[in-house]
């Protein structure tokens, strides 16, 4: 395989089961407010866009600016549990599912990381989101940056984290539909109880959390309901057709870039050097961590989240 055509970073190694006493206090430690205290249902609802049913979760009113949260691939709003509650003490924030994941609806366009990025401009009118922060986490932080280079009026800051910004033919579809297969049948056959076990943890979650034996069991099983998502082969195949890698340097919103030192997905490099292209964009690397910090280190995240855009 070349070089460049990964969908694993050849330079990264799973972490060890041993290894997870060495990730620090912080690593897998609920912020305050509790994700678990919310009571969740209260928070849900469903728009329309294109006749499609969009699901979505919403929370807090403050004036501050909004923020809207995209998952990424084989996920699903409830990626965003550990950062909600304390993002949204002093604005609105919503995290909704992508079309064809979750509980939303297929489009009824072919899917494409263009159609993403409209399904996002019509929710922030539907919803009233006067130039929301987007923050992206992976295929959702290059639909957030589509957003931005195709709407930028509607884009008031960005936070892309583990952004996939692969070239065309960088990514492999096949192979990297087999490993999605393969995690959606490793998580799938993991109810409650199973993911309370550590070793069984560990097996599942291994490739996308660096130390999944300190996240907590409740946190992990939502993660699993993002699995066998109708849209996950198409948002495969548009993510590796789709090349904004010349416009990068158009992108005007503030930028905050954070991405985890151990991703076995997309390489730090990779963020490294988009940091380069995006004009003033901030980059913050988080060691031991994998491609997830959201969840990984949620303290952390949210702190620098709220950093960023304190000054925006």
């Amino acid at each position: 395989m070349d070089a460049h055509a990964r969908i694993v970073a050849a330079h990264a190694l799973t972490a060890s089961f041993a290894s997870a006493a060495a990730a620090g206090r912080d690593y897998g430690m609920e912020d305050d407010p509790d994700w678990r205290t919310v009571r969740w249902p209260e928070h849900l609802r469903a728009v329309t866009v294109d006749g499609r049913r969009v699901h979505l979760a919403a929370l807090g009113d403050g004036e501050r600016r909004p923020l809207l949260l995209v998952h990424g691939l084989g996920g699903r709003w409830q990626n965003w549990l550990a950062n909600i509650p304390r993002l949204a003490r002093q604005r609105r924030v919503v995290a909704l599912d992508l079309p064809g994941f979750g509980r939303s609806q297929m489009p009824l366009e072919p899917v494409s990381i263009a159609g993403y990025a409209r399904a996002l401009d019509r929710v922030c009118d539907l919803l009233e989101l006067d130039e929301p922060a987007v923050a992206g986490h992976s295929l959702g932080g290059l639909v957030a940056s589509e957003l931005a280079l195709r709407f930028p009026r509607r884009v008031g800051a960005l936070v892309l984290v583990d952004t996939a910004t692969l070239l065309p033919g960088e990514l492999k579809p096949r192979a990297a539909h087999l490993a999605l297969q393969l995690a959606s049948l490793l998580t799938g056959m993991l109810p409650s109880g199973p993911i309370a076990r550590p070793r069984a943890r560990q097996l599942a979650f291994a490739g996308v959390i660096r130390h999944p034996t300190l996240i907590a069991p409740e946190l992990l099983y939502e993660l699993t309901g993002g699995a066998h998502a109708p849209g996950g082969l198409a948002a495969l195949n548009a993510l590796a057709a789709h090349d904004i890698d010349g416009e990068l340097r158009e992108i005007a919103a503030p930028t905050l870039i954070i991405h985890g030192r151990d991703d076995l997905l997309i390489a730090a490099a990779d963020a490294e050097r988009l940091a380069t292209l995006i004009p003033g964009a901030e980059l913050e690397i988080f060691e031991n961590t994998g491609h997830m910090p959201m969840l990984e280190r949620p303290t952390r995240f949210n702190d620098a989240v709220e950093r960023f855009l304190e000054a925006r």
